[in-house]
């Protein structure tokens, strides 16, 4: 028989919880430490397992799920209680760090701002993890999201479908998602087709006489103008849309 196991060692009640629920499935099952990594196959050690529910810090992903799976212990659960300690832990990190909504996205900037933010909140798992959870070669790129991460790029749809599986996005969730990526689609459509007529009003065909510009009754009487730009005739308004907000650089954790 082993040694009594220590009291968790963590004032976080996230990490906490986590240490305990495993813990917890490790008494149900019957098994030592080493039986946990002989049931893995030994993918991690006894002494890897010993430290996951010490509450020093929160393991690594793939070393919970062994442990919950070598356990007979629901895996998808057991990632929901690591999501959770991950989170927490940003939080106090960064305590002024926004919630995550996809339904107050109307701009390029606010979308990668909200998917910095989910990214964070599913765990900040290193990249080519993520990377290698999506599935097909190539479906997400850690390049790609160390892009995106760095407020560099966006991800296209399919990308964005590979993102949100690989973060436990489903249901309703998943369908807001989608929605505000079509809608900053559309928006950034809109304006390219409004910045493509303003040039070709302002550009003269070769040959053609520059126009003279007739100003109007306020700008001659030395009033600014209130006339619309041409660009206005092509982007309609976007109701609720906010100002759109600089997204700034996050720190990517290394693998």
């Amino acid at each position: 028989m082993g040694r009594p196991e220590r009291p968790v060692a963590t004032a976080d009640p996230a990490l906490e919880k986590l240490a305990r629920w495993l813990r917890e499935r490790r008494h149900a099952a019957g098994l030592t430490h080493r039986e946990l990594a002989r049931r893995s196959a030994y993918a991690f050690s006894d002494t890897t397992f010993s430290r996951a529910t010490t509450g020093t810090r929160v393991p690594r992903l793939p070393v919970v799920e062994a442990y919950a799976r070598a356990c007979g212990a629901p895996v998808g659960h057991a990632r929901g209680l690591w999501r959770a300690a991950r989170y927490a832990e940003y939080r106090r990190r960064n305590p002024g760090a926004d919630v995550p909504r996809p339904d107050s996205v109307y701009s390029r900037d606010e979308l990668i701002h909200a998917l910095q933010q989910l990214y964070h909140q599913a765990g900040a798992m290193p990249l080519d993890e993520m990377e290698r959870r999506a599935g097909r070669h190539g479906e997400l790129p850690h390049s790609t999201l160390h892009r995106m991460l760095a407020g560099k790029s966006v991800l296209d749809l399919q990308q964005l479908d590979a993102f949100l599986r690989v973060c436990d996005v489903t249901g309703g969730e998943w369908e807001r998602w989608c929605l505000a990526w079509r809608r900053v689609r559309r928006r950034h459509e809109v304006l390219r087709a409004g910045d493509r007529l303003t040039r070709t009003l302002r550009t003269p065909a070769p040959g053609d006489p520059v126009p003279r510009r007739i100003p109007a009754p306020a700008e001659a009487a030395g009033e600014p103008s209130s006339a619309p730009p041409p660009v206005a005739l092509a982007m309609p308004l976007f109701r609720g849309a906010r100002t759109a907000r600089a997204a700034p650089r996050v720190p990517v954790p290394r693998a």
